[in-house]
């Protein structure tokens, strides 16, 4: 459950509509249906999967066309609350907190979250013959990347980052061996819990070359 904590905190959304139709909601989407669909199985729902069509979408650095979307809506009044209770709230994006996770359970958590706001990005510098890799963190908040920060520097060793302003959004940007210590700690247990297949493939390719 940490792990769909995770995501929900990047990619999720949570609605009341008690007022309207008695109930509140919770809102998971992904670019691949396999993923939410093992959400789905998590969460012992039954609920629909709906498929969102590409749209163009006002972005602050222009207009672009939106990838297909695959979404999973619960109804649900105790969900709804038990995430209140754990810092999610509506329109969260600005104003998130870090939660309180177990030790245990922090690098679920993580995966989660990096699943669906984190990069994991294979570049080749023009002066090098070997590619590197890089992970980035993306949120609308800033105190929860710097929380996210010191508890990778904590944990894993990391060097200590300043959280960057980029275009509305901050970002959490690790690069060469503070990158691979991030994503081992992520990927511990890896068949433990879910996780997005083609994003770790790109860390397992690296490390194989």
């Amino acid at each position: 459950m940490s792990y769909v904590l995770g995501l929900i905190f990047a990619d999720g959304t949570i609605e009341d509509v008690r007022s309207s139709s008695r109930t509140c909601y919770i809102d998971l989407s992904s670019k691949d249906k396999y993923l939410v669909e093992k959400l789905r199985y998590i969460l012992s729902s039954k609920h629909k999967i709906y498929m969102r069509k590409p749209q163009m979408r006002n972005f602050s650095n222009g207009t672009f066309m939106s990838s297909r979307l695959f979404s999973l809506r619960i109804g649900n009044k105790m969900m709804y609350q038990d995430l209140i209770n754990l810092g999610v709230t509506p329109r969260k994006s600005l104003t998130m907190e870090f939660p309180l996770v177990p030790r245990k359970y922090l690098h679920f958590f993580l995966r989660g979250y990096s699943d669906g706001d984190g990069c994991v990005n294979i570049y080749r510098p023009k002066d090098r013959n070997a590619p590197r890799i890089r992970v980035i963190f993306t949120s609308g908040s800033f105190n929860f990347l710097t929380v996210l920060a010191e508890i990778l520097n904590k944990y894993v060793g990391t060097e200590r980052k300043i959280v960057l302003n980029c275009s509305g959004a901050y970002r959490l940007i690790y690069s060469k061996n503070d990158s691979l210590k991030a994503l081992r700690f992520i990927y511990q247990n890896i068949d433990e819990s879910p996780y997005l297949q083609r994003k770790y493939r790109k860390y397992a390719k690296f490390i194989l070359n």
